[in-house]
Parts: structure tokens; C-alpha cells; sequence
């Protein structure tokens, strides 16, 4: 299934390869598809690539819909602009390659391969014309597991590559697995954030519920400390400011929209944790695009007084093109590393939002403040980051560990430690020369 409207680009599927369809003149594709594509287990697959700045990613994102109790559906969504197009000078337009496969695991098994595909398409683009690709397969997920599927997108002209890994709980009918979002024309939605001026509906693979039962809960969540400093924050709260209900009829409900900031947790059972939770953010998340915006994400290399000085301004706006200045010392630079630094704190939230704004989590200080590591290892617990060559004894080694949380499957803390006082000050440093 492919969804096209004036958001996304029809793309045609050229080949579909299972583990489960055995035909002798296949066996010449498999042999090449295995010789470039070697599956492993997760935590060998180095996901660097996830995180690269926007411009240069495909800014993958996937999500599932566990619409009964055999099968589920996978949507995915990427930035064309991450795949290398070659032009046809006579029909005046570009065309490219590209690839998906994909694997599935047990979660409590990350070794062994349950499923695994591969469908190769062409995209075709029009001169000056930019687009997102989405589109879905179904795969075999029983009730009564928790899988992990792992998603591999290559752009066959230039080899570049992502990977994503999805979580999908098939052990009850509360987890967010059951639920799927769609806009006002029935397009799937790929990410949990919603904005004021956006309508959805929710879709339940249920059809006999008939009321879904709503906490919202209005938090400032903190930011992320240090990488040095050993007190962590205290544990994420479930406490809730209201409650409501809304009406659900044969599956569906009516369009919804989300006027106040929050997480708004969507569920058919108040004594269970388990539900889908839809984020609002400020309008224009995940750009920043006001000063307060700006002001803020500075707290990571500022000192106090700095920052007090920045937030109690009478023009919060000059004050901080006058502190980058100062810093810079030419306007020149001073655009550089304004445009640099936003970058990151916009790109942090695009890859590592959670239950609150990505720049405000530890991977998204450290992406901010340290960059994109060289080398980014996955498991089913943890995420491991390497600035520098994969264990070498000079690099530096970022541990983040997976925390449950009913609201997302993208919260990891890290593991802090005294020693990365020096890294986090020469990190600093580099911003403020």
C-alpha cells in the first residue's frame, strides 16, 4: 500500500523478497541481496548514521498497528532529500533507487531471525520538487509476544544507509500497538507529536470499544544535567491534571485537536499503564523559531550568571546575538555557530524526543555539546555511543540505558560518571571559542 497525496511521492515497488516465498529463479537476487546485506544481531549494527544532521539524513521514522491478533502493519516514512537522484536529461526529471528489508526478533531472543524481506523501489521526483516516501507492509506477530523489528533503508546509488528499531508489545490489548493515528484524509501518522492546527482521528483495532478515557498531564519536565554530575532527576511522575472521555464508533473516533501543550494519554483501561500517548508541543516543534526557544537550550554552555543575565534581559533577543558575538568575535562566525548550534538543538529534537523535547534529554545534550558519535551500537537495553574508534582505549564511551515508560519507547538515561567532567568542559569550550 502506497499513500499518495500532496505530501508524498507515489513510489513503485519493483521487487518483494520474503523468507517465506521459495522460487527457484529468486535464488540469484537472494544470493546478492545476502552478500550486501549480512543480518546480525542488533547490537552489531553500528546506527551512527541515524544521526546525522538533517540535511544529509533520511530522517527514517516508523511505527506499527497491531490490527488483530495474527498481523501487523508497519508504516514507514523518510526524507527523499537523503537519497542520491541522477537526472534524465530528456524527460527532465530525477530518479533513484532504493531499498528496505527488514528483520524480526523475539525480544526476549535478539538472535535468532523470526521474518525477514527486502522490496526494492524506484523514486521518481521532478525538477525542483522535494517529498516525502511513505509506505506499509504487514508482518506475522502473534499475540502473546513482544517482538523487535529492525527496519534497514539503503539508497542503492550512493550506499547510504539507516536503521530504526521498533518495539512492539503483542502481550495485551492496552499497549499503544492497538492504536493508530490518522490525519483528516486518512493518512497514517509516523511520528506522536501533534501540533494545535493538526486533526486526527484514532483508529482501534477493538471494535467494540466505545469510549477511550484520556489523562493529560501539563509538566515542565527538567532538562538533562551534566554528563559529570551524579544526582539524577527524580523519577518521571504519573500524576495527571484532568481526565476525559471521547467517543469511539465502530473502531474510530471523531477528529480530535489538542488546543493546550501536554501528553495526552489515550486508553481503554484507567488501571493499566499502558496506552498510546499523543504529544503537543509548542506549534512549531520540532524548528526553533523564537527567541525563548533560542534562550533556552543555551543553559548548556553558559554558567550562571550568564544565563541569568540572557534570561532577565529586557531584549532577550539581542542579548543573545550579542553573547555568540562576544564568543565569536566577528558576525561572520558569530551566524555560524548560531546556525550550527540550532541545528543540533533542532535535530536533537527531530531523534530524541520522548516524553519531553529531544534537546532536553541526555542523548540530545550530548548530541548537542559533543556532535554525532562515530560509532552508535543498539540493544534491547541500552544504546552505546563511541566518539572515536569503536573500543578504543582513547575514545570516549556514552552509555545510555533504555528506561520503560509507558508514554514512548525512545526514553534512555545515561549511565553518568565523574570522568566526564574534562570531556564535557572541552566540549563546552569549543562553543564558546
Amino acid at each position: 500500500m502506497v499513500f499518495e497525496n500532496n505530501n508524498f511521492m507515489m513510489v513503485k515497488r519493483i521487487i518483494s523478497v520474503g523468507n517465506k516465498i521459495k522460487i527457484s529463479f529468486l535464488i540469484s537476487f537472494c544470493f546478492v541481496f545476502f552478500a550486501c546485506y549480512n543480518p546480525s544481531k542488533i547490537s552489531f549494527t553500528n546506527i551512527s548514521s541515524n544521526y546525522l544532521v538533517l540535511s544529509k539524513n533520511f530522517n527514517l521514522n516508523i511505527c506499527s498497528y497491531k490490527f488483530d491478533s495474527k498481523n501487523c502493519k508497519i508504516y514507514y516514512k523518510f526524507n527523499s532529500q537523503g537519497l542520491f537522484f541522477q537526472k534524465d536529461l530528456k524527460k527532465n526529471y530525477f530518479y533513484s533507487y532504493f531499498k528496505v528489508n527488514y528483520e524480526i526478533y523475539k525480544k526476549s531472543n535478539l538472535k535468532q531471525i523470526l521474518d525477514s524481506s527486502s522490496i526494492r523501489f524506484m523514486d521518481t521526483i521532478h525538477f525542483n520538487n522535494q517529498a516525502e516516501i511513505m509506505d506499509s507492509f504487514v508482518v506475522n506477530m502473534k499475540d502473546g509476544e513482544d517482538y523487535v523489528l529492525s527496519l534497514y533503508l539503503t539508497d542503492v546509488n550512493s550506499k547510504n544507509n539507516t536503521t530504526k528499531y521498533l518495539y512492539i508489545s503483542c502481550n495485551n490489548h492496552f499497549s499503544r500497538n492497538n492504536f493508530h493515528l490518522v490525519n483528516e484524509n486518512g493518512v497514517p501518522y509516523v511520528k506522536n507529536y501533534i501540533s494545535h492546527k493538526e486533526k486526527f482521528d484514532i483508529i482501534c483495532s477493538d471494535k467494540q470499544i466505545q469510549k477511550l478515557y484520556v489523562k493529560y498531564i501539563k509538566k515542565n519536565f527538567p532538562i538533562a544535567e551534566p554528563p559529570y554530575i551524579l544526582s539524577t532527576n527524580p523519577p518521571l511522575s504519573f500524576k495527571f491534571d484532568s481526565t476525559f472521555t471521547i467517543d469511539i464508533n465502530n473502531g474510530s473516533s471523531d477528529l480530535i485537536s489538542l488546543s493546550k501543550t501536554g501528553i495526552y494519554h489515550f486508553q481503554t483501561d484507567t488501571n493499566q499503564k499502558e496506552g498510546l500517548t499523543v504529544f503537543r508541543f509548542y506549534d512549531d516543534f520540532p524548528e526553533i523559531t523564537s527567541t525563548d526557544q533560542m534562550l533556552m537550550p543555551l543553559i548548556y554552555i553558559t554558567t550562571k550568571s550568564e544565563f541569568a543575565d540572557l534570561k532577565n534581559s529586557n531584549n532577550t533577543k539581542l542579548a543573545i546575538d550579542n553573547f555568540w558575538l562576544d564568543k565569536a568575535g566577528n558576525p561572520d562566525r558569530a551566524s555560524e555557530l548560531i546556525r550550527s548550534y540550532y541545528n543540533r538543538v533542532q535535530d536533537a529534537n527531530r531523534f530524541f524526543t520522548s516524553y519531553t523535547e529531544g534537546w532536553k534529554t541526555d542523548r540530545g545534550m550530548a548530541y548537542i555539546i559533543l556532535g554525532q558519535p562515530l560509532n552508535v551500537f543498539h540493544s534491547a537495553t541500552n544504546e552505546t555511543w563511541y566518539y572515536g574508534p569503536d573500543r578504543n582505549m582513547v575514545s570516549i564511551t556514552l552509555v545510555f540505558v533504555k528506561t520503560l515508560n509507558p508514554f514512548t519507547d525512545n526514553d534512555y538515561t545515561l549511565q553518568r560518571s565523574i570522568e566526564y567532567k574534562d570531556i564535557w568542559y572541552n566540549g563546552v569550550e569549543n562553543w564558546r571559542r
